[in-house]
């Protein structure tokens, strides 16, 4: 990879400690229909929106229950959660370092406009943002996997793909940046997952991370600094 034009970040998972939150309330809001959220199944849902994980919730439940009134219940469980999200380590220097360099960012997350606010009510930085793509935005037909989400932060921020650099730590984020035809910067211990993504993509488009910091560390490396 060389130094990128643009850098485009996931939140839950890879700026916020969110994702044991939102695993938790699918289980919680599936136990009410007494059916049990495997560790397969919870990474089925990872990185995707609420409404495509209600639909998959409901499908495993195997409920004729809306798939309105599941969100009603998930809401009501994540909300209180949410409030109570940490960064990661490195998050708040990284996207400092990105702004301070002039190099371009964007949000791409499948949170929607009312999960954000909540989350970024606790966590103001992630307003240092001027570019956010959310789950809801009206411009986007599909989240991820599908491409769509990456693309349209691509055509804001007006950048090659192939210069772009994708941070994610699902499967279905990891999907979207790479069928977008960016580079993946892939923030998981999960090595079934990245190998999965190593075989089904080009390995040269794909790096795994243990730290934000070890981004800092590579673009200071290219420029030299």
């Amino acid at each position: 990879m060389e130094f990128p034009a643009a850098i485009l970040f996931d939140l839950d998972g890879v700026l916020l400690d969110t994702e044991p939150l939102l695993a938790d309330a699918w289980c919680e809001t599936a136990k009410e229909y007494n059916h049990f959220l495997s560790k397969d199944k919870l990474l089925e849902l990872k990185g995707r929106r609420r409404r495509d994980c209600a639909k998959k919730v409901q499908k495993w439940i195997n409920k004729e229950n809306s798939i309105e009134k599941l969100l009603i219940i998930q809401k009501a469980k994540v909300d209180k959660q949410l409030s109570k999200a940490k960064p990661f380590k490195g998050a708040i220097d990284l996207i400092n370092f990105c702004l301070n360099s002039k190099l371009p960012i964007a949000l791409v997350t499948s949170s929607s406009s009312e999960s954000f606010k909540i989350k970024s009510s606790a966590n103001p930085w992630l307003n240092l943002f001027s570019t956010k793509i959310l789950g809801d935005d009206k411009f986007i037909s599909s989240g991820k996997p599908s491409p769509d989400p990456y693309l349209r932060a691509l055509k804001l921020l007006d950048v090659d793909p192939k210069k772009t650099w994708v941070i994610e730590d699902s499967y279905a984020g990891s999907v979207s940046g790479l069928k977008a035809e960016c580079n993946l910067l892939f923030f998981s211990k999960d090595i079934e997952i990245l190998n999965k993504l190593i075989n089904e993509f080009t390995q040269e488009k794909i790096q795994k991370i243990n730290e934000l910091s070890e981004i800092i560390y590579y673009l200071k490396l290219y420029k030299g600094f």
